[in-house]
């Protein structure tokens, strides 16, 4: 029976440099199993730059789309409450200028908010 090394991942993680590299001089299964990590690492090195730039792109969608439905809906808004009469500036519009009286709320002769 061959039994594997399984001490690598923790010395990876747990230990040292100079334990790990101690480890890998004496034991070929770690140091196959650090050529292994050694090719994946390259080979997300090679691949790291596509990734960004298209994940910059991505994100540069994702914000023009963000504006363009603020946009509308914004737009959206304005016209709806323009369209429905949704005015507080009427008193600029009609010179009219809005009471407590208008709102129902109760209130005294001197015209201040009566507490009952």
């Amino acid at each position: 029976m061959n039994n594997k090394c399984t001490k690598f991942e923790s010395l990876f993680l747990f230990r040292n440099e100079t334990e790990l590299e101690e480890h890998l001089k004496e034991c070929p299964d770690c140091r196959a199993e650090k050529e292994k990590m050694d090719k994946v690492s390259e080979l997300l090195q090679e691949v790291k730059p596509y990734y960004a730039q298209q994940r910059k792109r991505s994100f540069t969608r994702l914000k023009v789309a963000c504006i363009l439905c603020f946009g509308m809906f914004t737009g959206l808004l304005i016209g709806y409450f323009t369209q429905y009469g949704y005015n507080t500036t009427s008193s600029a519009y009609y010179d009219t200028e809005q009471t407590t009286n208008d709102y129902g709320m109760p209130i005294d002769s001197y015209g201040l908010i009566s507490l009952n």
